[in-house]
């Protein structure tokens, strides 16, 4: 029997049964790259837990509108104290080039870069450009109910002692938030206030990206973008909302703050999933602590991506994790060997002289075992430990066994199925045909009851340098 699908909430700071707002539909929201640079490997990180997420409801029977959005507007240098340049501006006045240029590149990038991790395209990935005007409208509602206030010449500012529930998500006590007796020279109400849409400058500049609104030509801050987006294309309540653990204090705090005070229904989102951080040289691997560990780094020395991905489904998504080239290697290694093993397996049933079909009873139980792994708050390293049983074990028939490692394809993105067709095709286990000729003439005496000359035909194969192997099916030949 497969478990119910639980997720630790961090609204919640528990493991949750998921309960979907419509049944056998989930509306989840993934906040994506800033497209001013290539994303390192954290953020893959967090990609790829997003990705298991959506594999995991797809297994389970679930329709699945997922949104990752593309910021290519309205994110400052200081999240947390929401001021500097823009990082879009700032990396393109840096390259002599356009924002427009900047958000294109690295939005290819980042395309190509999930799709060499595997991950599932989303149904949605909206730029917070194309999306202004849904900004402005929210931005509009806030300040109708008294949300909002205007600094001249900075700003429409969000009022966060007009939200009782503020900080609500981190668990942080909002008065510490403001900062206490701290004189606050920014013109801000309160320390913690953040900004909704801010103004372009008077000084006879101009920005790249800005627009007209009720309040003056300007541009949106950066969280207004994500609770715009998420209203516009899931509805007024979704879900699932994720990203790394870094926005839970400051912008998953400031959505909440934006949306629920305009909606009837609470909490806006039901469930959110938070990520941990891979870490590098002791430091989070932010820009400053390692930019160039990136996918095509690790393409360029020869690492398959499919091998980070397994270094990451090793671990437990919300934890910590180091990255470190010897660990990298070691999961490169275990890879390699489940994709041997997954390709040994394959030819044994391509040579099973009476073809192969998979026993259903086996099948379901391995599969079950597998996704009630997973659906127990992504316990993708057990899942894989299940998958290492698997192989390992005598009673289950090759068929059988091909049929659970596609459903864990499915599940898990891993494409061991197709790293292992490629290892075929490559020939590097590929078997010659009069070593194919022999096995099949032992199988052939042994059915003939012909004990001896088997053996003969075994020590045949042997002395060629092959091994072969009695299966439920068949047999199974590789070089020894």
């Amino acid at each position: 029997m497969i478990s119910p699908i639980k997720l630790y909430n961090t609204l919640t700071k528990q493991a949750e049964e998921f309960v979907p707002i419509v049944p056998n539909k989930v509306g989840m929201y993934s906040c994506g790259p800033t497209v001013y640079w290539h994303q390192h490997l954290g953020n893959m990180r967090t990609f790829i837990s997003n990705d298991i997420i959506k594999r995991m409801f797809l297994a389970n029977g679930y329709d699945v509108a997922h949104v990752i959005n593309l910021t290519d507007v309205g994110h400052l240098a200081n999240d947390e104290e929401d001021e500097g340049d823009d990082k879009m501006e700032r990396k393109a006045k840096e390259e002599g080039r356009s924002v427009w240029d900047i958000a294109k590149e690295y939005t290819e990038s980042f395309v190509s870069d999930i799709a060499d991790l595997n991950v599932i395209s989303p149904t949605y990935m909206p730029r917070a450009t194309d999306f202004i005007a849904e900004q402005i409208e929210q931005i509009q509602k806030l300040e109708d109910l008294g949300f909002a206030y205007v600094i001249p010449e900075k700003g429409v500012y969000y009022d966060t002692s007009k939200f009782a529930d503020y900080g609500k998500l981190s668990g942080q006590d909002l008065s510490k938030l403001r900062g206490g007796e701290r004189v606050d020279t920014t013109g801000k109400r309160n320390h913690t206030d953040f900004l909704l849409w801010g103004f372009s400058p008077n000084d006879g500049t101009k920005r790249e990206m800005e627009w007209e609104s009720p309040w003056g030509i300007g541009w949106p801050g950066w969280s207004i973008e994500c609770t715009a987006m998420g209203t516009k294309l899931l509805g007024a309540n979704f879900d699932i909302h994720t990203g790394g653990q870094e926005h839970i204090n400051i912008h998953h705090t400031n959505e909440i703050a934006q949306q629920e005070p305009s909606i009837a229904h609470k909490p806006w989102v039901h469930t959110w999933v938070h990520f941990g951080w891979l870490m590098g040289k002791d430091a989070k691997l932010s820009k400053s602590a390692g930019d160039a560990l990136t996918v095509p780094l690790l393409k360029s020395k020869g690492y398959d991506p499919m091998a980070f991905r397994y270094m990451m489904l090793m671990g437990s998504y919300r934890s910590p994790m180091d990255f470190t080239w010897d660990a990298l290697d070691a999961a490169a290694q275990g890879y390699k060997n489940i994709v041997k093993k997954v390709a040994d397996i394959r030819r044994g049933v391509l040579h099973t002289p009476s073809g192969a079909s998979i026993a259903p009873l086996q099948y379901e139980g391995w599969k079950n075992k597998i996704l009630s792994a997973v659906n127990d708050n992504l316990k993708t390293a057990v899942a894989l430990s299940v998958l290492q049983e698997l192989l390992s074990d005598d009673a289950t028939d090759a068929a059988t066994k091909l049929e659970v490692i596609r459903f864990v394809d499915e599940l898990l993105g891993l494409q061991f199925m197709d790293r292992a067709q490629k290892l075929l095709d490559a020939g590097d286990v590929a078997v010659p045909s009069e070593i194919v000729a022999l096995a099949d003439a032992r199988a052939a005496a042994k059915a003939a009851k012909d004990w001896a000359r088997a053996d003969e035909l075994r020590a045949e194969i042997d002395r060629a340098g092959y091994a072969v192997v009695d299966t439920p099916d068949g047999f199974q030949l590789g070089k020894k």
